[in-house]
């Protein structure tokens, strides 16, 4: 099945206009679906799954073909729904770098061993699962989960933009992970996230 839709992206990605559109036919509700469960709004949703489609045809030439079609075209969609998402929100705050002996600036380390919510599964219905859960999640817990794991932004990036200090940060992830785990593992232990640090 990758394998035919390899070609097919292939195909795509030289100019066949017939190619790109069996891909659109055959993933648009998949995708529109996908969207209207994030955003939770029928038009913006729309509006989305067209712009995902447009940067789908403009990179369909770096589809490699490792996971399904469907799979990559729901991070293409996860990623715009959160570029939007992200210019909806209030300004952000800068936060001060730490300064090592030499006077130079230094990013902030952020450790965390806790695993991304979207790689515990590679199946849709993992993946969908655990987006429910995100969106579930209270707003302060959501932002840092989003901004951390999907968008894979660093700690000092997540602290400006959640306008809140490294330390809150961690101690939200850590808690927001936890929840996830919890409400995950009753339901499917396939689902459900590693303890954090293993």
């Amino acid at each position: 099945m990758i394998a035919e839709e390899l070609v097919m992206a292939r195909r795509a990605s030289l100019g066949d206009h017939e190619a790109f559109e069996h891909i659109y036919t055959t993933y648009y509700k998949q995708i529109l679906w996908h969207i209207t469960r994030i955003v939770r709004d029928p038009l913006d949703a729309e509006d989305l799954t067209q712009e995902v489609f447009l940067k789908a045809y403009q990179f369909m030439g770096t589809y490699s073909g490792t996971a399904n079609l469907g799979r990559w075209l729901r991070k293409i969609a996860t990623n715009t729904c959160i570029d939007r998402m992200r210019k909806k929100t209030v300004p952000t705050v800068s936060w001060p770098t730490l300064q090592s002996k030499d006077g130079d600036e230094q990013p902030v380390e952020f450790p965390d061993d806790s695993p991304s919510p979207l790689d515990m599964t590679e199946s849709r219905e993992g993946e969908d699962a655990i987006l429910d859960e995100i969106q579930r999640l209270p707003e302060y817990y959501r932002k840092v989960v989003v901004l951390y794991d999907v968008m894979e932004k660093t700690g000092e990036e997540v602290a400006r933009e959640a306008a809140c200090p490294i330390g809150t940060v961690k101690s939200r992830l850590s808690r927001a992970h936890g929840i996830l785990r919890s409400a995950l593992r009753p339901e499917n232990p396939a689902l459900a996230m590693a303890p954090a640090g293993a």
